[in-house]
This record gives C-alpha cells, sequence and structure tokens, in this order.
C-alpha cells in the first residue's frame, strides 16, 4: 500500500474522546496515522490538537474549508453574484488556512460553491436519502444551473487568483460540491486548470461525491482521476448509495478497484481518508479497515 491513510474528524469528533491528548490516541489505535481537519458537528481546538500530537507520532492530512457531512456548504457562495454570500465564503478559506498553517500542513481542501438560480429549488443535495431522484427533475435542474454556469465560472476563476495570491504558502485543492447545481464538474475543472495554468491548483477526490454523481447524473466517476490524477494530492474514501453520502466502504457504489489504480507507485505516499456519516458506528472500523487493505487503500 502506498498511501497514508487519515481519519476524518467530523466523525471523530463525534466518537472518540473530548479531551485532545485521549482522541489522538484514540486514532493512532484505530491504526490510522492522524486526522484530515474539517469543521464539523462538535467543535475541535485545532491548537491543543497541535501541541498534543507533538510527542505522538501523528500527523494531519490537511485541511477541508467546508464541513463534508453538511447539506450547506460554508463555502457555497464562494463565486457568488451576491457580495454577502461571497465574503462568507472567504471568512471558511481564511479559517481554512489558519487551521492549515496551525497544524503545520499547508494544504487546503476546496468546494468552489454553488451556481446562483433565479426560483425555488426543490432539492439539490446528493446525499439526502430522502430524495429520489428522477431524470426529469435532474435535467430540469441543470438546465437551470446552464443559464449562469459560465459567468460563475469566471468569478471561480477570479476568486481563485485573489486566494492564491493572498495565501502563496498555501496549497489549494478542489473537490466536488454536494450539491447538484455545484460549480465543479469536469467541464468546469478544465475550464478553471486552464485559466490558472501558471498557479499552483491541485485536484482532492471525493469517492462518495463521485460515485453518487454517477449514480444521479451517469457521469463516470473514474473520468475525475483519468483527467485530473496528475493533479491529485489526495483522496476522501466514504462510499455512497440512494441511502446517503460517507457510507462505510463497501456498502455503496465506490469503485474501490478503480481507485487503487491511481495509488501512485513510488514518491510520497498518497493521503486517503476515511471520511463517514456520524451515524456510521465505531464498531464497524475493522471492517472498513479491511476492504480498503484489499484494494490498497
Amino acid at each position: 500500500m502506498h498511501v497514508q491513510r487519515f481519519l476524518g474528524s467530523a466523525w471523530a469528533s463525534v466518537h472518540g474522546p473530548s479531551d485532545p491528548k485521549r482522541l489522538l490516541v484514540s486514532v493512532l489505535e484505530a491504526r490510522f496515522a492522524g486526522l484530515a481537519l474539517a469543521p464539523g458537528p462538535r467543535a475541535l481546538d485545532v491548537g491543543a490538537l497541535r501541541a498534543a500530537a507533538a510527542d505522538l507520532p501523528f500527523e494531519f492530512a490537511g485541511t477541508r474549508a467546508a464541513d463534508p457531512l453538511a447539506e450547506h456548504s460554508a463555502t457555497a457562495g464562494f463565486a457568488s453574484g451576491r457580495d454577502g454570500e461571497r465574503q462568507l465564503a472567504r471568512r471558511a478559506v481564511h479559517d481554512a488556512v489558519v487551521i492549515a498553517r496551525t497544524i503545520g500542513n499547508p494544504l487546503v481542501v476546496l468546494d468552489v460553491g454553488v451556481v446562483l438560480m433565479v426560483g425555488e429549488i426543490a432539492a439539490e443535495d446528493l446525499g439526502d436519502p430522502q430524495v429520489r431522484w428522477s431524470k426529469e427533475a435532474v435535467d430540469a435542474l441543470l438546465a437551470r444551473r446552464k443559464v449562469g454556469r459560465n459567468a460563475t465560472v469566471d468569478r471561480v476563476c477570479r476568486e481563485l487568483f485573489d486566494r492564491i495570491r493572498d495565501y502563496p504558502d498555501i496549497q489549494f485543492c478542489l473537490t466536488q460540491s454536494r450539491s447538484l447545481r455545484g460549480v465543479l464538474d469536469v467541464a468546469a475543472m478544465r475550464d478553471i486548470c486552464e485559466d490558472l495554468a501558471s498557479k499552483k491548483l491541485g485536484y482532492w477526490h471525493d469517492a462518495a461525491i463521485c460515485a453518487r454523481r454517477q449514480q444521479v447524473l451517469a457521469e463516470p466517476a473514474g473520468e475525475w482521476l483519468e483527467v485530473f490524477g496528475n493533479r491529485c494530492l489526495g483522496m476522501s474514501l466514504g462510499d455512497a448509495s440512494p441511502d446517503g453520502l460517507y457510507l462505510p466502504p463497501g456498502a455503496g457504489g465506490v469503485d474501490y478497484g478503480m481507485l487503487g489504480t491511481y495509488v501512485p507507485n513510488s514518491g510520497a505516499p498518497l493521503p486517503v481518508v476515511l471520511e463517514l456519516d456520524v451515524s456510521v458506528p465505531a464498531s464497524e472500523l475493522p471492517g472498513m479497515r479491511s476492504c480498503l487493505d484489499k484494494f490498497g487503500l
């Protein structure tokens, strides 16, 4: 296995001890290299975690700017035409940068938001188990998204240019949104990378969201890695089905065999993060590790 396996902090913060040192020890005892930090259901004292890690063989995989388990992303307005929404997203990015600097790993995983639409939106969260997507509903939402898509991608490029300029020490990695009106699809990622070709911009593969997009949109999950594998700096490995996102590996439609083929054979190990919904019990960890071991993840 040429990977380094981490645990998502959103799940760990709920199922682990509240004391920082005991939390870190519990992560190591569960055979993870450390935590990947993100906002979550329970706030974590990042400074205390960094201090507690000083005398442990513990690492941090990086920082996600928005809670992956939340229906509404803190960076949803990253490229909004509304100044107030952009300011909220900028604050979330700034907070993630502060955390990344505190833990000593300057990698920030960023969802660049959604396309603004006029009128009501009945449903958009790919992780909502109450929604059963029909082709008609999906096509109607995507048609509305298409109207504002180009202008939003242009704003994403401008915002990213500014954030990269403001935080030159940070490696930003783009990742998918839970929202069906998310800006980032394969075509948008291509456009952004071409526009910002002179900037260091990475890709973070969220296996659960990509699998759910394949289930709902018939969009090949492997296309992301085929096109952007040379930019991929890490993966999130929770599973996905109509019952939700970030399920235990093996419980949904993620093709772990395919993911394993994109793990590099040499160089630094690829960070992979077991991202789990908080409803997943800790008793399932051994089985989840075995599943990932089987595929070299």
